[in-house]
């Protein structure tokens, strides 16, 4: 029959599907943070509550955007924070000065490599 595809054409066109199903599951996925589970009521709460402190009518972030920074150091005159293994500047108009920190640890708000709210945790 022609024009018809042949099993090796099937068996490919799968496996592709199969592949992109995998591209697009693991994108979703890397936007997310990992939460420790007796910490996700804690940081839900802090997170949907969080105004930004440069434009305080604004909220922050959302879960996604949001997570506890995996370590914070002073670089040059700039204090920057590690999240998913890049350092990113934290400018000083976005750090929160009206709020502690929820569970002692950092945490940071961002879209890409922009921070949008930062707070430091105990100790920093």
């Amino acid at each position: 029959m022609a024009g018809a595809p042949d099993e090796s054409e099937s068996v490919m066109r799968l496996a592709l599907s199969v592949l992109l199903v995998a591209i697009v599951l693991t994108n979703a996925r890397a936007g997310e943070h990992d939460h420790p589970p007796q910490d996700v009521p804690i940081h839900e709460q802090f997170y949907s509550t969080w105004m930004r402190p440069d434009q305080p009518n604004q909220s922050c972030c959302n879960r996604r955007d949001c997570a506890p920074a995996t370590a914070v150091r002073r670089h040059g005159d700039r204090w920057q924070a590690e999240r998913n293994g890049e350092w990113l500047t934290i400018p000083p108009e976005k750090v929160e000065r009206h709020r502690d920190s929820p569970d002692g640890r950092s945490h940071l708000c961002a879209i890409g490599l922009s921070v949008i709210c930062f707070v430091f945790g105990a100790g920093t």
